[in-house]
């Protein structure tokens, strides 16, 4: 074994990196997971079960270490397969060492480096984290989760009463105080979830349509790339997972991370096209930016602070497991430290946090719409808006790359087997250039450029026949974006190290492409002079899956915390069973996210825009007060319209 091994060096000695092992070769190596049975382990009482990092080492020159280095070396693509990740049975494998007065890590360092060294001749070092417990994991309730549970006890008593309250009586025999209780009648909740988006009391809402498409099936894109996760933990053929990274097919869902930009595009575009159509009949004032932030706050935050507490507390207690500890209790324990930085949509500005980190959307895109809103009530004129949206589009631009620059990141977000594992939890790029708001601007701007030019459209009376000449272009633009996500290949390519400035010019130039490709489509579809991206977007089915997406983006992270902490063996990755496991995830989070949505987002938004409609009439005309207020009690509701700004603002 070791003349092959020096062999195998000595051929790639000239980058000190090796890019490709064949099997014979990568079989040398010590497997990268290790799970001893947990089930068997606590038939013994006293049994105790470790989960833990070995970073290997070596006291004499060992060449399958310096073998196991070089493979490593090369982060895009591999493993780092000089940290292992093991689950030990102390009283079966270890039983020889295991002593009651002896501390823990030296029992599991003398235990497995003489296995290590009797197979490869290696040592290990047990990194500091390392969980050593009974089978029963899960902490005493206290009175946070007492409290947690009490709150979702009333909100089900609300709904119960709301619903009980539409069916056996009538609306008008409540005092108006205590009407709020229709706020969570589920049957009228329901027929939200289901009205058809064509009852629009506006034909512009109609145009839409499309938006609702766009935005369930970049929900589902999101939510399978996260749950790919699943596949690679604990897999008893990393071999497989890394030479899967030679596919051009993989490259595309890689740096699929861009599909965030069409969120921000979309939000954007609403906010201004929603408040232009209001200027008709409401002059914009700066009175109403304050009631825009408290409004949007209670809109989003009821959903959000229940996920974010159950999170905190009960989900916790669903599953246990050899990865508990790593993957559901540390997220516990930050989410009960970091609470107020979520409340405040801030924890995008925070690193190295565990709680709910696909949060950092809603963090940026929330302190990009009040950045909107400043931004529209600033620019009155068509001269000013193109001024200052210009202006904000080339610093957006700018800022990513000066990031990439003086902080030495990758130029897109890498998407690497082992960053996989962590859900990129101290990872400089995700941290710096990609969950922070001020560098996601562009596509803020350009969707807010957007609604400004689609609604100037409409009022001049534009044709959609004009552009039926362009609908070939058009086609081509959807694998537009499948090239932009594509070229990020160069990164994962088996090379050197690239220049920084390409680095640079990645992160100068990729979202704003992709961006602006992506705007194109979103103009297209409102527009509506072709059929074929407009047919298969207006799809009825979408309007339901977007309605439920916030909800099931809230929830799929601890769906899949859960799955991976119940995890007691190793696995066998295959394309097919990651495929499987990702409709599960899909499926859980949508089942999930109706009932959040049924109780708790629904009756809640009814709530708030029952109790902030009059306030905000009364500030944008006091004169029609009245008028106003009785044209509202008859127009529908805004969750029934095709789209309401503030329900696809979330996503």
């Amino acid at each position: 074994m070791c003349t092959f091994v020096l062999f195998f060096i000595f051929l790639n000695s000239a980058t000190a990196v090796i890019y490709r092992l064949n099997d014979s070769a990568y079989a040398h190596m010590p497997p990268l997971f290790h799970l001893d049975n947990y089930e068997e382990c606590f038939d013994d009482p006293e049994g105790v079960y470790c989960t833990l990092e070995l970073n290997l080492v070596s006291e004499e020159p060992n060449p399958l270490l310096n073998m196991i280095q070089e493979y490593s070396e090369h982060q895009s693509t591999h493993f780092n397969h000089t940290i292992l990740n093991q689950g030990i049975c102390i009283k079966q494998t270890c039983k020889e060492f295991y002593k009651a007065d002896v501390d823990l890590r030296l029992t599991l360092e003398a235990c497995l480096n003489e296995s290590l060294y009797n197979k490869y001749k290696l040592k290990a070092r047990v990194s500091n984290g390392f969980d050593c417990s009974k089978r029963e994991k899960h902490p005493p309730i206290d009175y946070v989760g007492l409290s947690v549970a009490i709150i979702c006890l009333i909100i089900l008593m609300l709904n119960l009463i709301g619903s009980l309250s539409d069916y056996y009586l009538k609306e008008r025999k409540f005092p108006g105080v205590f009407r709020f209780v229709y706020c969570f009648s589920i049957f009228r909740n329901w027929e939200k979830l289901v009205a058809s988006p064509d009852k629009c009391r506006d034909d512009r809402l109609l145009a839409l349509k499309g938006l609702h498409g766009i935005r369930a099936i970049n929900i589902m894109l999101v939510i399978t790339c996260h749950s790919v996760a699943t596949g690679e933990l604990l897999s008893v053929n990393p071999h497989y997972i890394e030479e899967l990274y030679t596919y051009s097919i993989v490259h595309v869902i890689l740096n699929g991370t861009l599909i965030m930009q069409t969120f921000f595009i979309v939000s954007s575009f609403l906010l201004v096209y929603n408040w232009m159509i209001r200027s008709e009949k409401h002059e914009p004032s700066w009175k109403l930016l304050p009631m825009q932030i408290i409004r949007r706050w209670l809109r989003l935050t009821p959903s959000y602070a229940v996920i974010l507490a159950l999170t905190a507390t009960w989900f916790g207690r669903i599953a246990s497991g050899p990865y508990w500890e790593r993957y559901v209790s540390r997220e516990m324990v930050d989410c009960r430290q970091d609470w107020w930085k979520h409340l405040l949509y801030i924890s995008n500005y925070y690193d190295g946090s565990n709680c709910m980190p696909q949060a950092w959307y809603l963090a940026a895109d929330t302190q990009l719409y009040y950045m909107g809103v400043i931004i529209f009530l600033l620019s009155r004129s068509g001269l000013s808006r193109k001024i200052m949206l210009s202006l904000i589009f080339i610093v957006g631009i700018i800022l990513p790359a000066l990031h990439t620059y003086y902080q030495n990141l990758d130029g897109i977000l890498m998407i690497t087997p082992q960053m996989a594992l962590t859900f990129f939890v101290n990872n400089p790029t995700f941290d710096n250039t990609y969950k922070r708001g001020h560098t996601n601007m562009t596509g803020c701007i350009i969707g807010m450029a957007i609604g400004y030019m689609l609604y100037n459209w409409q009022q001049t009376g534009g044709d959609p026949k004009k552009f039926q000449k362009y609908r070939y272009i058009y086609w081509c633009l959807f694998p537009l974006c499948g090239l932009c996500c594509y070229s990020g290949s160069v990164f994962f390519w088996d090379q050197p190290p690239l220049p920084r400035y390409v680095h640079v010019l990645y992160a100068l130039l990729l979202k704003p492409i992709f961006s602006i490709i992506m705007g194109v489509i979103i103009a297209g579809v409102i527009v509506r002079f072709e059929g074929l991206y407009r047919t298969i977007l207006e799809w009825r089915a979408w309007t339901l899956l977007s309605r439920l997406s916030f909800c099931a983006y809230l929830m799929h992270i601890a769906i899949i915390r859960n799955i991976i902490a119940m995890q007691t063996t190793t696995q066998r990755s295959t394309i097919p069973g990651v495929l499987l496991q990702c409709a599960k995830i899909q499926l859980g989070s949508f089942i999930f996210a109706f009932f959040l949505w049924m109780l708790v987002e629904t009756p809640f938004a009814n709530l708030i825009q029952a109790i902030f409609s009059k306030t905000e009439t009364t500030a944008q005309n006091d004169n029609e007060k009245d008028s106003t207020k009785a044209e509202d009690e008859k127009r529908p509701s805004k969750t029934d319209v095709s789209v309401n700004i503030v329900v696809l603002t979330k996503m």
